[in-house]
């Protein structure tokens, strides 16, 4: 039996767990977890009763477990791969700055922003208008004009919201 950070897993846990995990002979290919996975693509499993990601498991398995406070990235940046030599430990921030690097913080294809958002109640030319108007017009008269709080006016200014709006 191995201690994976305060859980234990049996042997049969551990060769069925490896058992999910497309191995390719190369250490360079990843290795796509084929059990279930969440809508973003990483591996779950279900030990001991509690959901664990995937390649959290396949990296304590391989290596040692996880420190507080620390997550298990990608190098490859496919959520599914547990080859524990594509994957290292880092804390949020690490993980934050290899995604800006990388350029992995586009918006999702089908994320509902904008316009995609059935609720929204302006549209991309509507918040074109707002920043070109807002020197001449102030905050609250924007958002009389145009229906909504003063609040969602600053939001659209300073870039919180409609960010994929130029």
């Amino acid at each position: 039996m191995n201690d994976l950070n305060g859980f234990y897993m049996a042997d049969e846990q551990i060769k069925f767990f490896w058992s999910k995990v497309d191995i390719k002979e190369s250490i360079n290919e990843c290795w796509d977890w084929t059990g279930a996975k969440s809508p973003n693509g990483y591996g779950n499993v279900r030990i001991n009763g509690l959901y664990q990601k995937a390649h959290r498991i396949a990296w304590s398995l391989a290596n040692f477990d996880i420190p507080r406070g620390y997550q298990v990235m990608h190098l490859c940046d496919n959520p599914s791969c547990c080859n524990p030599n594509h994957l290292v430990i880092g804390t949020a921030v690490n993980n934050f700055c290899d995604m800006l690097i990388k350029n992995r913080q586009q918006f999702a294809k089908n994320k509902a922003v904008g316009e995609r958002n059935l609720n929204a109640k302006l549209t991309d030319s509507i918040v074109r208008a707002i920043r070109s108007e807002y020197p001449k017009k102030n905050q609250y008269e924007l958002a009389d004009i145009y229906g909504v709080t003063q609040t969602a006016i600053s939001s659209i200014i300073r870039n919180k919201t409609w960010r994929h709006v130029q």
